[in-house]
């Protein structure tokens, strides 16, 4: 029995990320640069800003426009932005009834003059030719390109993301074997291409004004409207740091919204994922069961599977792959912390600024 569960857990495995295209090596010239408006929503963001504003300095006078929305900093995010040839559009207070992200994404689109819309977050990091990377592979209106940053891991505890990637990406449906014939079900919410006139067609992210999950929220109110969404690893063209700061930072921003997420996926996609994750712990204790050549193989199975997807979501290295006990452990530790904050505790707080659930 406990064979069987192992060769399903392999197989639900290479179903769920049978396939994730990435953006090297397109390199194409494209007229579209020069519509793009860039929108960054930001709070506290002396840290990041000034590496995606630098990675940005080469399309200066290519693309329309490069706007940075304040959500009310404290620290030298303004400053900073406006010496890099930004502009800053500084947020009201938040009403009643809107999470901030959605706040800054809805005002950044309304100061947009800019045919065609990305938004990215403040810790991304645009690789070289990576816009044009990016719009070589967007087809215009009615279509979403919503793309996964790839993860540059510098710090050991960076590596704790793993299994939190993987989840996101199999609970969305982005990358499964059936993906031609069962759309996504929502979008990554780091970097997102939409045509301006689709943006406010869809309501933009006015309508998803309440959804902490804002990425998920506004890929099911494109689908809603009849539009496409379509997912890449941002291999090639966009990159990121996740949580810099440290540990503690990983731990807060992974668990704020992590358990709100299960709950607005799609049911079959979280069953699979629920199922293959399932299919790891049991494997995992069944030591006592399996001949030990067995148990083995399979472990050095799953980490190979583990190393390939992996690779093309971030720099992850083979320790990762192969302690992937631990990082699954960690994953579960964190989620029921994430759980607990949401259902129970119903807040949690993220960059000084308390958001109730």
């Amino acid at each position: 029995m406990t064979a069987l569960i192992l060769i399903m857990t392999l197989l639900l495995g290479r179903v769920l990320f049978f396939h994730i295209p990435s953006l090297s090596f397109r390199h194409e010239k494209t007229p579209l640069l020069k519509k793009v408006s860039i929108i960054i929503p930001a709070r506290n963001e002396e840290g990041n800003l000034p590496i995606l504003l630098g990675s940005l300095q080469a399309y200066h006078g290519k693309i329309k426009e490069i706007i940075v929305v304040d959500d009310h900093s404290t620290d030298q995010t303004v400053k900073l932005a406006r010496s890099y040839g930004a502009r800053v559009v500084k947020l009201e207070d938040l009403p009643a009834g809107w999470f901030g992200k959605s706040f800054g994404c809805w005002n950044g689109a309304l100061c947009a003059t800019g045919e065609i819309f990305l938004f990215l977050d403040a810790d991304t990091i645009i690789s070289e030719n990576g816009l044009e990377n990016m719009l070589s592979a967007y087809k215009g209106e009615g279509e979403v390109l919503s793309i996964h940053p790839f993860h540059n891991l510098k710090e050991k505890y960076e590596s704790l993301s793993s299994f939190f990637h993987l989840v996101v990406m199999g609970s969305l449906g982005a990358f499964h074997i059936l993906q031609k014939w069962l759309p996504v079900r929502g979008a990554f919410g780091p970097c997102l291409f939409i045509h301006r006139e689709d943006y406010f067609k869809y309501g933009g992210h006015q309508a998803i004004q309440g959804e902490l999950m804002e990425n998920m929220a506004f890929g099911f109110q494109v689908q809603k409207h009849g539009g496409k969404v379509r997912c890449y690893s941002g291999l090639g063209a966009i990159e990121m740091r996740m949580y810099p700061e440290g540990f503690r930072s990983l731990w807060n921003g992974w668990s704020k919204s992590f358990a709100t997420g299960a709950s607005k996926t799609s049911i079959w996609y979280l069953m699979l994922v629920c199922v293959w994750l399932g299919g790891l712990m049991t494997f995992l204790t069944s030591y006592q069961t399996l001949p030990l050549e067995l148990y083995v193989t399979g472990y050095v199975l799953i980490a190979l599977h583990l190393k390939r997807t992996l690779a093309i979501v971030g720099n992850f290295g083979w320790g990762t792959a192969l302690l992937f006990p631990l990082h699954l452990l960690f994953f579960f530790i964190l989620f029921g912390y994430s759980f607990v904050q949401t259902f129970f505790k119903r807040n949690v707080t993220w960059k000084g600024r308390k958001i109730d659930l």
